[in-house]
């Protein structure tokens, strides 16, 4: 595991009421935080490669973001890195990482890498509760529902393969998708697997109908899964990803999503213990901008 130093702005001089981010890194810590350094899921899947840097690269932001009083803490597990293409190899990894993060942490916050990441997470969030139905909430524009083909599991495949392990148990609802960039052959796979789907475009008109979905996802499952793929986002808020969206769901509409989801997980008494955001690459992102988006994202998951 590789080791990032949390630092950022000093504003000391005004206070307590001036801390940031970094000012809550400690051992021991309410939330947790791990990496995942990984982009042979991308490659597999013919995207841009560059995501195994991502982790650090939202770590950079974050860390200066300033914070209410009442932020929790949280603990830096480092980084763990898919080494050449052994990318099963670090999916269990991260699984075993996530497993014991939980036994000490209320929340785990994995930061991508690829989708692929998602499949490790799922890994660690099922070995740590074996028993729970979990809902698999995914604001994506790609359903990455794909079979596995020649070259293995990709960052296409991973809610295939949780729907392998999970069977009829599989619930998953997805906000963002764009008709444009998912065959008919994964919409009829979805539809055969019982998947809810918010598409992109609905969600500039209302967002009831989102709201909907969450609110039924949470009441029918004991636990959530929240996972984030960057590209869900706008080209121009998002570049610096696999696969730029060229429509894409506006950021404000992520972020009041997301909230509404950690706000409907508390009042139904529900958890969501392990989430991610993936996706970064931070060759292609201009001014850093997909790297402080991620960051802001962050912020909100460990501040709920």
């Amino acid at each position: 595991m590789s080791e990032f130093h949390w630092t950022g702005r000093d504003d000391s001089e005004d206070g307590p009421a001036a801390r940031r981010v970094y000012h809550c890194h400690t051992a021991g810590g309410r939330h947790a935080i791990v990496g995942f350094e990984s982009d042979e899921g991308v490659r597999r899947n013919q995207g841009r490669v560059g995501a195994r840097d991502g982790p650090n690269a939202i770590r950079g932001p974050l860390a200066g973001l300033p914070i209410p009083a009442d932020f929790p803490t949280f603990t830096d597990h480092g980084n763990i890195a898919v080494l050449g293409e052994e990318l099963e190899q670090g999916q269990r990894l991260l699984g075993e990482a996530i497993v014991a993060a939980m036994q000490t942490h209320d929340r785990v916050l994995v930061l991508g890498g690829g989708h692929e990441t998602a499949f490790g997470s799922f890994l660690g969030l099922r070995g740590a509760e074996p028993d729970a139905q979990i809902g698999i909430l995914n604001f994506d524009a790609h359903l990455d529902i794909r079979q596995i083909g020649a070259n293995g599991p990709s960052s296409g495949t991973p809610f295939n393969q949780i729907r392998d392990r999970e069977g009829d148990d599989f619930d998953y609802l997805c906000i963002g998708v764009a008709v444009e960039s998912n065959t008919q052959a994964l919409f009829a796979r979805a539809a055969d697997w019982g998947v809810r789907m918010i598409m992109d475009y609905t969600l500039t008109e209302s967002l009831a109908d989102a709201r909907h979905e969450i609110d039924a996802l949470i009441e029918r499952n004991d636990i959530i899964y929240l996972t984030i793929d960057l590209d869900v986002l706008p080209h121009y808020q998002a570049p610096g990803v696999s696969c730029p969206a060229v429509r894409g769901v506006p950021f404000s509409t992520i972020q009041t999503l997301v909230h509404y989801c950690l706000e409907g997980v508390q009042k139904q008494e529900r958890r969501l213990p392990v989430c991610d955001i993936v996706e970064l690459n931070p060759h292609h992102d201009h001014q850093q901008m997909t790297a402080k988006t991620a960051a802001i994202l962050a912020r909100q998951l460990l501040a709920g």
